[in-house]
């Protein structure tokens, strides 16, 4: 029976150090859909030639996609953009794992976004995606390292707690 505890609680401990973990990782997965997301407004916007608001709502992105149906509404890309990220950065929403520097990334494209020619909004583009990419690489990285040390330290939790019942 105790060893049976034992197993338990080292096992469950650990599996709450990965769950943490994958918590960390979430910042890296909103920021690699949005750049998928961006390369896809991308071809609507200057490809196609889809005006900005139907661009945003085929991008498959939520986030774009509510910034559009605003933006449709008659509010400007940046004004609809940041209402948008206001909701979607609440506590449990799909972009509360975002940090500042990631927001105010977005917000730097929405903030040019339709405004002025086509050569500039390629240059728009291009320096957003390498900005968003940039800080998906570092919310990577980081994440990977937090999630080796959050399930070592659950680990580690569910050992003394095994050895608390011994």
């Amino acid at each position: 029976m105790r060893i049976a505890l034992v197993v338990l609680a080292a096992i469950g401990s650990a599996l709450i150090g990965r769950s943490i973990a994958q918590g960390c990782l979430r910042r890296a997965a909103a920021l690699r859909q949005a750049m998928d997301a961006m390369q896809l407004l991308r071809i609507q916007m200057l490809e196609r030639l889809l005006p900005l608001h139907a661009a945003l709502e085929k991008s498959g992105f939520e986030p774009f996609k509510l910034a559009g149906s605003l933006l449709a509404g008659g509010e400007g890309a940046a004004s609809a953009w940041k209402k948008a990220a206001a909701q979607l950065t609440k506590r449990g929403a799909m972009l509360d794992c975002l940090t500042a520097d990631d927001l105010n990334a977005l917000a730097q494209l929405f903030d040019g976004l339709g405004m002025t020619s086509r050569a500039e909004q390629e240059v728009l583009f291009s320096s957003a995606l390498r900005e968003v990419g940039r800080l998906e690489s570092e919310a990577a990285k980081s994440g990977a390292e937090k999630g080796k040390l959050y399930t070592t330290l659950g680990l580690l939790c569910g050992l003394m707690l095994a050895i608390a019942f011994v």
